[in-house]
Parts: structure tokens; sequence; C-alpha cells
């Protein structure tokens, strides 16, 4: 009976490591708690929303979740262009794309669909009473592990604003 539960332990172990959700701390393991991920259940505005809630509280459950979050539903493509990882934490912590950080606001527009892409608008303000806008676009991912899922193949800030207030 011991050898079996230490046989269920270890397999359990190792299905977490394989899945990335264990992490080495002073040479203990450490159980990280799993971020959301893509799913094909997700329409566009799901995996966008999903993103700016995770960037909000951006150390929740732990330091960068929220960044890591959203590069988890950067699509293949996009990774290319911002990863790996340690890259994509300081690119977003960065200008233009620090307001995204622990925002304090946000207000997203309604999806619009062209060319098999969709685009939606997200106002968000930031800590430092700064606004501003930024387009994500995002493709239904058509091959690979991620078939048939939405994510984002890029970010871009369109406006500045002053203050809150109504931006759509």
């Amino acid at each position: 009976m011991y050898r079996l539960r230490l046989g269920l332990v270890f397999l359990v172990i190792t299905l977490l490591s394989a899945r990335g959700v264990m992490a080495a701390v002073d040479g203990e393991p450490e159980i990280k708690p799993l971020l959301p991920a893509p799913s094909a259940d997700y329409a566009p505005e799901d995996v966008v929303r999903i993103v700016i809630e995770a960037l909000a509280r951006n150390d929740k459950p732990f330091a960068d979740a929220g960044i890591e979050t959203t590069f988890g539903f950067a699509s293949p493509a996009n990774k290319v262009n911002t990863g790996p990882l340690p890259r994509f934490v300081s690119m977003v912590k960065d200008k233009p794309y620090g307001t995204m950080v622990d925002h304090v606001e946000s207000e997203f527009s309604e999806v619009r669909y062209m060319n098999g892409s969709a685009v939606q608008l997200v106002y968000l303000l930031g800590r430092d009473g700064r606004g501003v806008v930024f387009a994500f676009r995002l493709s239904k991912q058509s091959e690979g592990p991620f078939k048939d899922m939405w994510m984002t193949d890029a970010v871009w800030p369109v406006a500045n604003t002053e203050g809150s207030g109504q931006a759509f």
C-alpha cells in the first residue's frame, strides 16, 4: 500500500511538473496555481477580457501572473516576435504597454470581424491617471495544439486620453 501511495504521489508530481505548474524555489518545489489558458470555447471578446482582467491584477496569484496569462493567449506567430516569456514581461512593463499593468479602469468596444480576424478596442485608465486605447487583433488558429482557438496576434496603442471617461 505504501509503494502504491508513493507511486501515485510521484505520478502527480511528474504530471504537475510536465504541465509547468511547479517551480523550484531555493531547491524546494513550489506548486504554482494554474492560469487561464486558451480554449475553443472562448470567443474573441472572452480572450480579450481574460487578458485585461489578468493584467489589472498582474501580481495575483503570483508575480507577473497577469503578463504570463497574456503571453499564454498570444498566438504562436505572436510569440515568435515577442517571446520568450522574460522578454515579453519586459516589453509589457515598458512603454507603450505599461499602462496595461495594474490599470484601474477598462472599457471594451464591440468586436469587429474582418478578413478572418477579430479586432476589439479597449480603453484602459492607468494608475497614473492617463488613459490609453489599445487595439487587439485576434485570429482563430487553424492547426496545431491551439486549433480552433482565438488567440492574440497583435496589440497596439491607437489613442491617448486624459483622465477617465467614456472612450467609445
